[in-house]
C-alpha cells in the first residue's frame, strides 16, 4: 500500500556489494513505496556495477546507478550523490540506507510512510532496544556504539541516541543546510551532519525513530580495529567543531 505522496529518493552506497545486495529487499521497496532508488557506486573493484545495472534494467524508470570511478569512501559517495539528486530539484526528501539491507526494507518502507504522519525536515532510524523489538546487533558492536555517542554526547550534547543507524532521510530544503560541504571524517560523518544542524538550530526539526527490526550482516566493515580509528574521528571533530 502507497502511503507516502511526496516525491523521496533512496540512495544505497556501494563499495564491493555484488554479493550482499539483496533484489528482494530492493524489490519490496519498488513495491511498498513510490521512492525511486539510487545505487551509488564508490569506485568497487568487484563486479557491483554490473550486479546494478541488471537491476536498473528491470526497473529503468525507478533504479538509476550513480557511478563515482575511484573510491572516496562512504561519507564522501554519499555526500556527491545526495547534492547530485537534489540539485535536480525533482524530490521531497532524499535519504541513504546501507547496501546490506541491516534495515530492512520492512523499516524503511515505515520510515518513510512515517513522514507523512509528521512534521519534520528530517527522520532517522535509531536502534533503540524495546519489549520485543528484533533489534539483533553483536554485544561488542553495541558496546563500541554506546561508547562513542556517550563521549559525543558530552562533548555535542546532541541528545540523540543512536547516531550512526544507517537509515537517514532529509527534506530538499534541510540538505544544502546539513550537506552544504564535504566531511572531516569517514565514520562519523553521521555525527558531523547532526553537529551542522544544531549550530544552526535546526536539530529539534527533525524526529529519531526507534527501528523495530534491525540486524549484523555478515561482511560488515565494523570491528574492533574501527574503534581505534573511530576515536581519531572523535578528536578530529573537537578540533573542527
Amino acid at each position: 500500500m502507497l502511503l507516502f505522496m511526496q516525491k523521496v529518493a533512496i540512495i544505497i552506497p556501494c563499495y564491493n556489494e555484488a554479493k550482499r545486495l539483496n533484489y528482494n529487499q530492493i524489490e519490496q521497496l519498488l513495491i511498498k513505496t513510490a521512492s525511486d532508488i539510487f545505487f551509488a557506486n564508490d569506485g568497487s573493484k568487484d563486479n557491483t556495477v554490473e550486479v546494478i545495472e541488471s537491476i536498473v534494467k528491470k526497473h529503468p524508470e525507478r533504479c538509476f546507478l550513480i557511478d563515482f570511478k575511484e573510491n572516496s569512501g562512504k561519507a564522501n559517495t554519499i555526500y556527491k550523490a545526495i547534492n547530485q539528486i537534489n540539485l535536480e530539484d525533482k524530490y521531497d526528501f532524499i535519504g541513504y540506507f546501507d547496501a546490506d539491507f541491516s534495515t530492512p526494507a520492512s523499516e524503511i518502507v515505515r520510515l518513510i510512510n512515517e513522514l507523512s504522519n509528521q512534521s519534520c525536515e528530517f527522520l532517522f532510524g535509531s536502534r533503540i532496544l524495546l519489549l520485543n523489538s528484533g533489534i539483533k546487533r553483536k554485544y561488542y558492536r553495541h558496546i563500541i556504539g554506546r561508547i562513542i555517542i556517550t563521549l559525543i554526547n558530552l562533548k555535542f550534547k546532541l541528545g540523540i541516541y543512536d547516531t550512526q543507524c544507517g537509515a537517514k532521510l532529509f527534506s530538499k530544503t534541510i540538505i544544502p543546510k546539513a550537506f552544504n560541504k564535504p566531511f572531516y571524517t569517514s565514520w562519523l560523518f553521521d555525527v558531523e551532519i547532526f553537529i551542522r544542524l544544531q549550530k544552526q538550530n535546526l536539530l529539534k526539526q527533525g524526529i529519531e525513530s526507534p527501528v523495530f527490526h534491525w540486524k549484523d550482516i555478515e561482511g560488515s566493515k565494523l570491528g574492533w580495529r574501527t574503534g581505534f580509528k573511530i576515536l581519531k574521528e572523535m578528536y578530529l571533530l573537537n578540533k573542527k567543531y
